[in-house]
């Protein structure tokens, strides 16, 4: 009875949230009300907020749950693949796969929340972190080996990185998906991966000191 109860209110969440990612990507976070997202969810709004403290929390949940599912996905992804440039190309190929996989979640995240103000604040940025954090380790993973450039700032490589990824799924869900992410994706990394490996051989005397990472 309690088990066949919890699956009714698992089921129940899982509508609504379903419900508000598909009113906020066919028609925006702002233009979207809790009115619209309890009728498409098949409930009354009174019902939603049992399980939702209201839109802004829908719109925070949302994305949380797709991150998780990507931190724990990655893992996956990158277990057993040796050497940073490898992983680098993996973990770009894999997540613009992820987002065309999944460009409701995607939609969400790059075009509402992030501009959000309570954003940095949340649960999800938190996640996020731990989702970039391994190109972290793989840009210093790669400095250690001499992969990449001595002289490789791990912190500055991650963000352009990231900018750079996060440009091109921009600008594809802006342009509503027209194409493939994967179009050009390869020069562009090559662009990228040929700039952190600039002067990789180590050089007479030993390899440049880095600076501290903090």
């Amino acid at each position: 009875m309690a088990a066949s109860l919890k699956n009714r209110k698992e089921s129940t969440k899982n509508r609504i949230i379903e419900a508000a990612k598909a009113l906020f990507a066919d028609q925006g976070y702002t233009k979207t009300t809790i009115a619209d997202i309890s009728r498409q969810a098949g409930l009354s709004e009174a019902a939603l907020y049992e399980y939702f403290q209201g839109k802004e929390d829908l719109l925070l949940t949302i994305p949380d749950l797709w991150v998780c599912d990507l931190i724990e996905d990655l893992e996956r992804q990158l277990f057993g693949i040796k050497g940073a440039v490898n992983r680098l190309r993996k973990y770009l190929w894999w997540y613009c796969r992820r987002v065309e996989e999944s460009p409701l979640d995607a939609k969400i995240v790059y075009l509402f929340l992030k501009t959000n103000a309570n954003f940095m604040q949340t649960e999800v940025y938190s996640n996020v972190k731990v989702l970039y954090g391994y190109l972290l380790e793989i840009f210093e993973e790669g400095r250690r080996t001499k992969e990449l450039r001595p002289d490789l700032d791990p912190r500055i490589a991650r963000n352009i990185f990231i900018g750079t990824m996060e440009h091109i799924i921009t600008l594809w869900l802006l342009r509503d998906r027209a194409y493939s992410l994967f179009e050009n994706l390869e020069e562009t990394f090559d662009l990228m991966v040929g700039a952190f490996t600039r002067g990789a051989e180590t050089p007479r005397g030993g390899p440049a000191k880095g600076p501290d990472i903090h």
